[in-house]
């Protein structure tokens, strides 16, 4: 029996003990990381779309114009917050504005120009360039996001080759 407690004792703790580690973990999210993860969700469903659905040369310039516009103004929120907030690593900083980056160049490589040499050649650099810092965000930063930019980097590279 009095093993029993003992072992019951441990157990409480060991709950106690993760409660107290997950209530440390929950952070605010801030409207930046909210934005980021719009503009990464955003980006797969207009990437299938284009690839999966038959579509009208005019529908597929009205998505990326509204994509475009809504990355490109991600990418300035992001410099000004990190230029005047800090509350990100250097290396969380280039992650989001390499994956935004990247997702500009492979819709802009994907949708309006799909026959362009040069703009393949970009891409793959982003791509590469966004598997690198993720790859940095890891192992530097010990930062679990970064598997986040080298999965989506390899999806990306293989959509690339098999389109």
């Amino acid at each position: 029996m009095n093993r029993f407690k003992v072992s019951l004792y441990k157990c409480w703790d060991v709950v106690d003990m993760s409660r107290q580690s997950l209530k440390r973990k929950k952070q605010k999210i801030g409207f930046i990381e909210i934005y980021f993860r719009l503009v990464s969700i955003l980006f797969w469903p207009i990437y299938w779309y284009k690839w999966t659905v038959i579509t009208v040369e005019n529908f597929n310039n009205v998505l990326f114009n509204i994509y475009g516009v809504i990355d490109l103004a991600f990418i300035v929120l992001l410099v000004i917050f990190f230029l005047f907030k800090r509350r990100e690593t250097l290396w969380y900083f280039l992650f989001s504005l390499s994956m935004a980056v990247c997702y500009i160049v492979s819709l802009y490589s994907f949708i309006i120009v799909p026959v362009d040499i040069n703009w393949l050649y970009i891409k793959i650099g982003t791509i590469i360039a966004t598997m690198v810092i993720s790859w940095n965000l890891l192992k530097r930063d010990g930062n679990d996001v970064g598997v986040v930019g080298l999965l989506s980097g390899v999806l990306l590279l293989i959509m690339t080759y098999f389109y």
